[in-house]
């Protein structure tokens, strides 16, 4: 017998062992280490789709959260900044008296020489670049009926009508884009006038109310909303007054 238990082979050796170990434990332990052992075999395969999905789901919380921090972190401080700017303007601001005052905006337009110089500068390109397109349309006009009567009399080959008829759609073509070139010039200065004359008519009521300290001026005029003003609270003399003192010294 020791001989033949010297002849086994390890492995059936090592089968002996573990299985006279198990069978010298009590059912109860027996049992508990099966339960263990089937526990932990089963749960990766239970629940190894569930645990993927909340490591995801967790994830992107995670990234959510961190995105709102970065942004909360980039636009609290402006936000902080922007407040606190509010807040010293606000605190420097000297409050008005109450007072409304009123500009009329008819009678600047009337009389204020800035309005004249602009608009009359404009006024003039304008009718130049009016007599000049005016000029080339009747000159195309005219090239236009020559070759009409050129068709008609047969005077034109094939070859020479289509050369004809090319250039004088490339000259219409053309006499269009200048013309549209030359109107948005010209209402570009017509806005950067408005602007001009907006900016001064602002600077001296500004400079006027330093010493009335109205809380409101407003203008008014035809198309305006306002339909009676108090004439004691109108300043618009004032106003031109001032707006039309650097041009008198040049006079």
């Amino acid at each position: 017998m020791e001989q033949e238990e010297l002849n086994k082979p390890e492995e059936e050796k090592i089968e002996e062992i573990i299985e006279n170990e198990t069978l010298e434990q009590p059912a109860s332990e027996v049992g508990a280490v099966k339960e263990e052992t089937s526990e932990a075999a089963c749960k990766p395969h239970c629940h190894k789709g569930m645990c993927i999905a909340r490591l995801l789901f967790d994830l992107l919380m995670l990234a959510a959260v961190i995105t709102l921090f970065v942004l909360y972190a980039k636009g609290r401080p402006n936000a902080h900044k922007k407040s606190a700017t509010d807040n010293v303007a606000a605190s420097m601001a000297t409050p008005g008296n109450g007072d409304i005052l009123y500009v009329n905006i008819d009678s600047i337009n009337a009389n204020y020489e800035m309005v004249k110089i602009l608009t009359d500068s404009i006024d003039a390109e304008k009718s130049k670049k009016e007599v000049v397109f005016q000029n080339r349309q009747k000159a195309l006009e005219t090239k236009l009926r020559n070759y009409q009567q050129n068709i008609q009399s047969g005077s034109l080959n094939a070859q020479q009508a289509q050369y004809a008829e090319a250039s004088l759609q490339q000259e219409s073509a053309q006499l269009q884009s200048d013309y549209e070139q030359a109107l948005s010039s010209l209402e570009a200065r017509y806005t950067a006038a408005l602007s001009q004359i907006q900016d001064s008519l602002i600077a001296v009521t500004k400079r006027i109310n330093e010493e009335r300290n109205a809380s409101f001026i407003m203008t008014y005029g035809g198309g305006s909303n306002l339909i009676l003003a108090d004439p004691t609270r109108d300043i618009t003399s004032e106003v031109l007054d001032a707006l039309n003192k650097p041009f008198k010294k040049k006079k």
